[in-house]
């Protein structure tokens, strides 16, 4: 489910999240929301949407993230 998190380690940095299993599993579902994504696409899939991600557009990243995080959507 989150295999590609493990390039991710500085959006959790960026995110001030411990890089646990929980907060991996939000992580997963708020990336894939912000994504468009559902949540049955596969990781690889998910891992190949965000590295076509152009640079604005990753850097502005960790805050689409927060706030589905603060949304409690995630």
């Amino acid at each position: 489910m989150t295999c590609y998190q493990r390039h991710l380690r500085w959006l959790f940095d960026a995110l001030d999240l411990e890089y646990d299993k929980a907060n991996r599993t939000r992580v997963d579902t708020a990336i894939r929301e912000v994504l468009g994504l559902a949540q049955g696409v596969h990781c690889p899939e998910v891992w190949s949407s965000i590295k076509a991600l152009q640079p604005e557009e990753r850097d502005s990243l960790p805050a689409r993230v927060a706030e589905v995080l603060s949304h409690g959507k995630a």
